[in-house]
C-alpha cells in the first residue's frame, strides 16, 4: 500500500509512451489523456491520506508531470492557433520558472518545484482547460489558466527565495 502512490506517479510516465504513439484529437488520445492525468490527483491525494509523502516520492511526481506536460504538448503544440500576446505571456512563465529553477539551485542547493496551492490549481486547470482545445472558448481559457500560472510561478519564487 505505502508504493501505491509512487506507482501511480511512474504509470503515469509509462502512459506517455503510447499517448505519444496515437494521434492528437482521438478517442485513444484523450483515454489516455485522462487516465495518466487522473493519476497525478490520485498520487498525492493517497500519499497524504496514507501519510506515506517522501521526497522520492514528490521527485517522481514532478519528473512524472515533466514527462507527462512534454509529451502531451509535442502532441498538441502543431495544432495551437494561439494570438502572439498569449504565446508571448506563456514565454513569461516560462521564464520564471526557469529562474525559480536556478534559484533553488543557488538557494537550496538542488532544483525544486514548490507544490503550493497555486501551482496544483494550475496543474488542474491546464488539466481540465486542454479539454477545451478546438472549441470557441479556448482561447479565453487559455488565457485565464496563463494569468493563474503566472501568478503561480511568481508566489513559487518567492518562496523558494524568502526561504
Amino acid at each position: 500500500m505505502k508504493q501505491i502512490p509512487n506507482l501511480l506517479s511512474a504509470s503515469r510516465i509509462a502512459l506517455c509512451l503510447p499517448l505519444l504513439m496515437v494521434d492528437a484529437m482521438t478517442m485513444p488520445f484523450w483515454t489516455l489523456y485522462l487516465i495518466a492525468g487522473s493519476t497525478d490527483m490520485l498520487d498525492g491525494f493517497l500519499a497524504r491520506r496514507w501519510g506515506v509523502e517522501s521526497k522520492f516520492g514528490a521527485k517522481l511526481d514532478s519528473l512524472a508531470d515533466f514527462v507527462f506536460v512534454i509529451s502531451v504538448g509535442y502532441k498538441l503544440f502543431p495544432l495551437l492557433k494561439l494570438p502572439t500576446a498569449l504565446w508571448m505571456m506563456i514565454g513569461i512563465i516560462a521564464l520564471v520558472k526557469t529562474v525559480n529553477a536556478i534559484s533553488s539551485y543557488v538557494v537550496r542547493h538542488r532544483i525544486e518545484f514548490l507544490h503550493t496551492k497555486a501551482n496544483k490549481l494550475t496543474g488542474f486547470l491546464l488539466f481540465i482547460g486542454v479539454m477545451t482545445f478546438g472549441h470557441s472558448y479556448f482561447i479565453p481559457v487559455a488565457w485565464m489558466i496563463a494569468c493563474i500560472a503566472l501568478f503561480a510561478a511568481i508566489q513559487e519564487g518567492h518562496l523558494i527565495r524568502s526561504k
